[in-house]
């Protein structure tokens, strides 16, 4: 099924003069997928604004229309803006030096000789919610030059320098050193003495500039399912659930389990940020008792090693050796990544093989019919 990706503007018009040249012109959430609110930072301060998409779709004017992706993967916003009175950018940044033991170790990820550079328009202490940044420049040596068109000098910002190092072995990207642009500033030399950056920016006049990010769009994560245990609706995802009514508007519960006081017509929401998915209607009658008993995280299911290099040994309560087991494995999205039907407990153990997973967490649901397990099961970092 494709992806569809809409995309909601947010215009944030900011009242003070000071605050017109806020950095950088938008922001693309994070993460991104079925729904995107895009938030417009400047004011109606230019006389044309053309947006593109990326999607091959462009808008003319201040507030865009919704924007569709039909697949994942990496797509590139731009806004230009144009104005018959001359305004102020910054055209490029340039950074002349890196402290030789600014990142983790002394060293770069995987023995590389250089960074992977990428600059944030965001303070260093901000865990981002959105993208604000320029894309990277691998294994870039000094002087590395940036051309930051589209970013104002109205007023002034955060502007970080950073290492990339987001692969499984290399940990969080390495900080690097972060520079205040002065409000209305006209370039110069500036430095970070603690981390020892130092770089030089250069601005112009200009009539017209473009503002570009460049995201991902994610593929929208599966659709949640209910079943009926106990009298009570239990959602196929064990966190960020919300329960709706027929109406799908009334919020009744957020658990991964939910008991309804009526027969009806529900729904759970499977709630991330910017990736909500809702299940199928659900028919709910009291009594409903497709199993007998939810034993989440129940201490009679050991699995072990857990953490593991993804081969698992599955202990179950005794007298499970005389059924057969549905074996479900999930991401932390919900999708089905491995799934063994009519699988036999000899001695209530089942042997399970997950080594063709990427490291990461998972989670674990068997059921016999009667009995549902689930059991959180990590990959990697035994």
């Amino acid at each position: 099924m494709k992806t569809m990706l809409r995309i909601y503007l947010l215009a944030q018009v900011c009242l003070a003069s000071a605050h017109i040249g806020a950095q950088p012109l938008f922001k693309v959430p994070k993460p991104t997928c079925s729904s995107v609110p895009i938030y417009l930072i400047t004011s109606d301060m230019f006389e044309t604004y053309h947006w593109d998409f990326g999607n091959g779709v462009t808008f003319e004017g201040y507030i865009p229309p919704v924007a569709q992706y039909s697949v994942p993967g990496m797509y590139t916003i731009s806004l230009t803006v144009t104005s018959t009175t001359p305004f102020r950018v910054i055209d490029s940044v340039i950074i002349t030096q890196i402290h030789p033991n600014s990142w983790v170790g002394g060293g770069f990820c995987l023995g590389e000789g250089l960074p992977d550079i990428f600059l944030e328009y965001l303070s260093y202490t901000t865990v981002s919610p959105y993208w604000a940044r320029t894309e990277t420049q691998d294994e870039a040596s000094t002087p590395i030059r940036f051309g930051l068109s589209g970013v104002l000098t109205n007023a002034a910002f955060p502007l970080t320098v950073w290492d990339l190092d987001d692969g499984f072995w290399c940990g969080a990207s390495d900080f690097l050193g972060e520079i205040i642009v002065p409000a209305g500033t006209s370039g110069g030399v500036f430095a970070d003495p603690v981390q020892q950056l130092i770089l030089t920016i250069k601005t112009k006049m200009v009539n017209t500039t473009t503002y570009s990010q460049r995201f991902l769009v994610h593929e929208s994560p599966a659709q949640p399912t209910i079943i009926c245990a106990n009298d009570s609706l239990y959602s196929s995802y064990p966190t960020s659930n919300v329960w709706l009514a027929a109406n799908q508007t009334t919020i009744l519960g957020t658990g991964s389990a939910f008991h309804p006081i009526q027969a009806g017509t529900y729904y759970v929401k499977y709630n991330v940020p910017n990736c909500p998915s809702i299940s199928e209607p659900f028919q709910y009658a009291p009594g409903c008792s497709v199993a007998t008993e939810e034993l989440a995280g129940n201490p009679q299911l050991l699995v072990f090693p857990n953490p593991s290099s993804g081969i698992f040994e599955i202990a179950l309560p005794a007298g499970s050796n005389d059924r057969l087991w549905t074996c479900r494995m999930t991401d932390v999205q919900g999708k089905t990544v491995q799934q063994r039907e009519n699988v036999t407990a000899p001695n209530n153990t089942i042997h399970m093989d997950a080594t063709a997973q990427p490291a990461g967490i998972y989670f674990l649901q068997l059921s016999d019919g009667k009995m549902i397990y689930r059991q959180k099961i990590t990959i990697g970092g035994a």
